[in-house]
């Protein structure tokens, strides 16, 4: 039996031929591609633009192998990795936050809002100025957790066995304000040097970054953003409804564990890397539905919409004060915090 469901302008059949479910549709093609071309657009502008001045034919001879050592120096080993990072961590963030307000059915349930990134943050500086590991130690307890505290969120909030997106972004607020506390009593206990190092990086910066670094989040965000490629189709399953997605043979636990880990994966990844980057994870997924036109999980789009978006706020935060830049978290912070009380508002007054 073959079941036909419509979404909007869009119908998709679910039975022996499913696969049509998988198709893009016109308009988010559209709308990746725009969003592409100005990514790219964008990134020309960062390459030859900034204190060290650089003509647009010196970068593209540069890109080419063929600049002086100076402009090699500027465009190859200081700002294409850090665009490209800006471009990576931006659609991670954004496809993470798509992943969790799927999964509360809440525009507030942003990995930044419930504490997720939060509790990486913690794993990071402990494993940091406590055990005094490395980048890969780093790595692996932001990791750790963004796991730990997923897991004691979701019990938590829990409530015969089902979490509620109010109920978990409520939790999730509380455990993110203790958690900070934690942090903030680890650098205080800190040496000076130390607490300085990691308050720089805590506040999300991209400054430093390099062709290696790159490589390691990119080796480690294809795994995550792969798998939540393949999730696709079982979350809109699911969105549609439990009973539903359980009819078709789906096994909604294990696609919502699943979903939990990889959304905790690209949270971690990034935090790790660049340190807690707020506000991508919550408005990217809001815009790319907003300009799709969708109500169901758009991820192309909101990968796209999150990789211009941070890499927008890094333009900007290395252009407002040439002569001192600004790390890229103040930036999107200071423009979350707006985007974050319009939420509330708007979330508010349904109620």
């Amino acid at each position: 039996m073959t079941t036909h469901l419509d979404f909007g302008r869009r119908v998709h059949r679910i039975g022996p031929r499913s696969r049509p479910f998988l198709l893009v549709d016109a308009r988010s093609a559209r709308v990746c591609a725009g969003l592409w071309i100005a990514i790219v657009l964008l990134a020309v502008f960062a390459v030859f633009s900034g204190s060290a001045q650089i003509t647009p034919v010196e970068a593209l001879t540069a890109l080419v192998g063929q600049g002086d050592a100076y402009t090699s120096m500027v465009v190859l080993e200081w700002r294409a990795p850090r665009i490209l990072m800006a471009v990576l961590l931006g659609a991670c963030l954004a496809m993470s936050g798509a992943i969790f307000q799927n999964l509360t059915g809440n525009p507030l349930g942003s990995p930044d809002v419930i504490g997720f990134q939060t509790g990486s943050y913690t794993g990071a500086i402990v494993v940091m100025l406590l055990l005094g590991g490395g980048s890969v130690e780093t790595m692996a307890g932001a990791l750790a957790g963004g796991v730990a505290t997923a897991f004691l969120v979701f019990l938590l909030s829990s409530k015969h066995g089902a979490v509620r997106g109010v109920r978990l972004i409520i939790v999730g607020i509380a455990v993110s304000a203790m958690l900070a506390a934690v942090n903030v009593w680890i650098l205080l206990t800190a040496t000076v040097e130390d607490a300085i190092m990691a308050s720089l990086w805590g506040a999300g910066n991209l400054s430093g970054v390099s062709w290696a670094t790159f490589l390691g989040a990119f080796g480690g965000s294809a795994v995550f953003l792969i798998a939540a490629m393949a999730l696709s189709r079982p979350m809109r399953l699911m969105q549609i409804g439990m009973p539903f997605a359980t009819a078709l043979g789906q096994n909604v636990r294990a696609v919502q564990v699943s979903a939990i880990v990889i959304g905790v994966g690209l949270t971690a990844l990034a935090t790790a890397t660049v340190g807690p980057i707020s506000f991508i994870a919550l408005a990217a997924p809001q815009i790319a539905r907003r300009v799709v036109r969708s109500d169901g999980l758009a991820l192309g789009p909101t990968a796209a919409v999150g990789a211009l978006l941070l890499l927008l706020a890094d333009v900007v935060a290395q252009r407002i004060h040439p002569d001192s830049p600004l790390p890229v978290g103040i930036v999107t912070v200071s423009i979350g915090g707006l985007y974050f009380l319009w939420l509330l508002l708007r979330e508010g007054k349904k109620r």
